[in-house]
């Protein structure tokens, strides 16, 4: 038995829970009352589980789609092995400049970190239309067909609606106009507006072409889509993901302008989801709060924000925060817990407005769910 066999066997043993954590997940995005909040656990692999799979560079996997599905598996386990809240996806791992790479730039590969694009676009070569192809870019090919492989492979195992494919890595429009021209872009900003707003159309028609492309090649696509080995949102709801980093970069009036309409322009072409940036930028934070398809807010730096007054807002707003939140130093689990579920706990309503991630060692994971569990129903009912 090899080792895609091998983790394809352990999966089918553990993977019942998946279910009744998708149907946890799916209320609390559609505003429904829970019996308890989700929590996305996951489980770092055992050294078993590590010989399954040898890790693959970065660099390997790239036109290689076994060596991408057997990497994509390894992320796929740890899910598995938290056997709780998280629903276990995998995707075309591409970099950020895949969808940018539509416009005859192909990223520079490396064997220890992810692909970047190195080689911009010059503002002479930016066309008036675009009509994006598959083959425009050998890495977008490339993706469509890692795509493709995995979903069969997924079929061919019987976990299609249990294991998910989900998309590629989409930045949003200011984040993949940066990408496609480069440092030049912040220029722009203020010397050629007119030209910036072009750039930022197209980006647009570019990512949601490909995430159309995306959708075609994902099992039951029509219905949810998941994300990144922990989530999975209703499509009524949109059910794409967009990244705003270079966004935090920006000054209020530059956001409101340039980054705004189209970030809307986006959640509306798929029915709205849920927003990740790095970084803290307060104003872009109240943006997201007041865009009505925004179901969710993601940080990639929860400790550079006050998170008891962004879960509250959350929750204030009708919208969801999903994704970690930092833990102190020498705060028991079941007052972390407490600390994070009181401020997204609507009382009158009874919904939750959270969705986080844990990390514990596979010894832990009972104690974690214990303690999860406990301080869930001490914040329904505190009596």
């Amino acid at each position: 038995m090899d080792g895609i066999d091998r983790a394809i066997e352990y999966i089918s043993a553990n993977g019942a829970y998946v279910k009744k954590a998708m149907d946890l997940q799916l209320s609390v995005w559609r505003g429904e009352r829970t019996d308890k909040p989700p929590l996305t656990l996951t489980c770092p692999l055992t050294e078993e589980q590590k010989s399954w799979l040898p890790e693959c560079d970065l660099k390997e996997i790239h036109f290689d789609s076994a060596k991408m599905f057997s990497s994509g598996l390894r992320s796929v386990l740890t899910a598995v092995n938290g056997g709780y809240g998280a629903v276990p996806s995998t995707r075309a791992n591409m970099g950020c400049g895949v969808v940018p790479s539509l416009f005859g730039r192909q990223q520079r590969l490396f064997e220890d970190k992810m692909p970047w694009l190195l080689d911009h676009v010059k503002k002479e070569e930016i066309k008036e239309n675009y009509d994006f192809g598959i083959g425009d870019s050998a890495e977008f090919a490339a993706a469509m067909e890692h795509m493709e492989y995995m979903t069969e492979k997924l079929r061919a195992s019987g976990f299609a609606g249990r294991v998910f494919v989900y998309p590629l890595d989409l930045q949003g429009a200011v984040d993949t106009a940066h990408l496609i021209y480069g440092d030049d872009f912040f220029y722009g900003l203020y010397d050629d507006g007119p030209f910036i707003h072009h750039l930022l159309r197209v980006s647009c028609e570019a990512i949601n072409y490909a995430m159309d492309e995306c959708f075609k090649r994902i099992d039951h696509s029509g219905k949810y889509i998941a994300h990144y080995n922990h989530l999975i949102l209703p499509r009524e709801k949109g059910g794409v993901k967009i990244s705003e980093d270079t966004t935090t970069l920006l000054s209020p009036h530059l956001i409101d302008e340039f980054a705004l309409p189209y970030l809307h322009n986006l959640l509306e072409h798929f029915g709205g989801g849920y927003v990740h940036y790095c970084g803290n930028n307060d104003h872009l934070t109240d943006v997201l709060y007041d865009e009505p398809l925004a179901r969710a807010i993601n940080f990639g730096n929860p400790e550079r924000h006050y998170m008891t007054a962004v879960i509250k807002k959350c929750r204030d707003t009708g919208s969801v925060y999903v994704g970690s939140i930092e833990k102190k130093d020498g705060e028991p689990l079941f007052d972390y817990f407490v600390r994070i579920l009181e401020p997204a706990y609507n009382k009158d309503s009874g919904v939750f407005h959270i969705i986080p991630e844990y990390t514990c060692d596979l010894s832990e994971r009972v104690y974690v769910i214990g303690e999860f569990d406990r301080a869930a129903e001490h914040v329904m009912d505190p009596a």
